[in-house]
């Protein structure tokens, strides 16, 4: 259930953070199932960067959820 990942957004986290977290991943493991650099995941996670539509989809992807969940409104 994303009862969890919901909490953790409203709470200030960053949707791919959350779903990250959620999913047992480490940055290293996402970036790796992902195919994206690892310190790229992370500006996105800490709003550094805004992260591209192929990034989230690979993200979105790597993590079995839709990409409209991992996009911060």
């Amino acid at each position: 259930n994303n009862h969890a990942v919901q909490i953790r957004i409203h709470a200030g986290a960053h949707p791919v953070r959350a779903w990250r977290k959620y999913k047992g991943l480490t940055l290293q493991a996402l970036a790796a199932a992902g195919g994206l650099p690892a310190p790229y995941i992370s500006e996105i996670e800490t709003g550094k960067k805004p992260g591209s539509v192929a990034a989230y989809k690979a993200l979105a992807k790597a993590l079995g959820t839709e990409i409209g969940l991992l996009v911060s409104e």
